[in-house]
């Protein structure tokens, strides 16, 4: 038998600033549709806490949005936190410590998860040794731009594996915790970075011995960086990052993403749609992004305090 469950879906609306916002909307109906599906008694509790900056996202819209996805579910609590000058870990913090389920969700705006997802994420939490349960986090692809940056960038490629297996390594765009544990090991500041946060709070998690899972047939949709303007500015942030964020030295952290790159694309391309005849400017492609990497991080080393406070992505 299912142990009911009390459930705080923690959604940040940083990212929709930026991304379209059909994503958000189709965000909130996938996890409707989950929680309708599996129904009220499956659960304790389901609320859904919303972190946003009102100077960044117009509240009326969030709240509207909102409405609109979960008006027909009237056992779902729906909280909105003003939270003014908070940036998109601090906000994940901050409604963490407004909810109360016993199992956070932590979820970006941008994101789309698969038909399924939100059960498949909380089932996972009848293992007891399960405390952080992350989604099979996969780019959105269709440019030849999307499908490269599927094979070479920081994400999976979208598998037919399925059940839980552990990790070492996790995403915060869409990871469950059980709220005791995430209380304790709350997400690092960014310092003047990207998203190298996540890996701070990965080696703080391996540190301490706190176990991580991946739930294999959870899938999530991550999009992709949109034209020519983002793929710079996403490739220089790597770069930056890499310098500003991770303890390894620049070159052994390039040297990994390029092999690791230049495997996927050799072994794995079939799986994310790239044909023989596109190799060639799918290599062109990558070579281009581990240039700008490269760049970034030079750039880094040479005027640390100037690129923090760039790149803001």
């Amino acid at each position: 038998m299912v142990t009911k469950r009390s459930i705080s879906v923690l959604i940040e609306w940083e990212n929709a600033i930026v991304a379209d916002q059909t994503r958000a909307i189709r965000m909130l109906e996938h996890i409707r549709q989950d929680i309708e599906e599996v129904g009220q008694e499956y659960f304790t509790l389901v609320e859904i806490v919303s972190g946003l900056d009102p100077t960044g996202i117009n509240p009326q819209l969030v709240e509207s949005m909102l409405r609109e996805a979960f008006g027909t579910v009237s056992w779902v609590t729906i909280r909105n936190v003003a939270l003014p000058g908070r940036t998109y870990y601090e906000m994940k913090n901050e409604c963490a410590l407004e909810a109360r389920g016993e199992i956070v969700v932590l979820l970006d705006s941008d994101v789309i998860p698969s038909p399924g997802w939100l059960k498949k994420m909380v089932d996972s939490f009848e293992d007891p040794a399960v405390q952080i349960c992350a989604s099979s986090v996969h780019l959105a692809v269709g440019s030849l731009q999307e499908k490269t940056l599927a094979l070479i960038w920081i994400f999976e490629i979208a598998s037919r594996a399925v059940g839980l297996k552990k990790t070492g390594s996790i995403w915060v765009n869409s990871t469950a915790y059980r709220r005791e544990v995430f209380l304790k090991f709350p997400l690092p500041g960014s310092d003047g970075t990207a998203r190298a946060s996540c890996a701070a709070h990965v080696r703080e998690l391996r540190a301490a011995g706190v176990p991580m899972h991946r739930r294999m047939d959870a899938h999530v949709e991550h999009p992709a960086p949109v034209g020519a303007s983002e793929f710079v500015e996403r490739a220089l942030a790597r770069g930056r990052d890499k310098v500003l964020g991770s303890p390894k030295p620049f070159w052994k952290n390039v040297v990994y993403d390029v092999k690791r790159g230049l495997g996927c694309i050799v072994k794995r391309r079939d799986e994310v749609g790239v044909r023989p005849i596109e190799v060639p400017a799918v290599l062109l492609i990558a070579s281009a992004w581990w240039l700008l990497m490269i760049v970034g991080g030079l750039a880094a080393m040479i005027a640390p305090k100037e690129m923090r406070k760039r790149l803001q992505l």
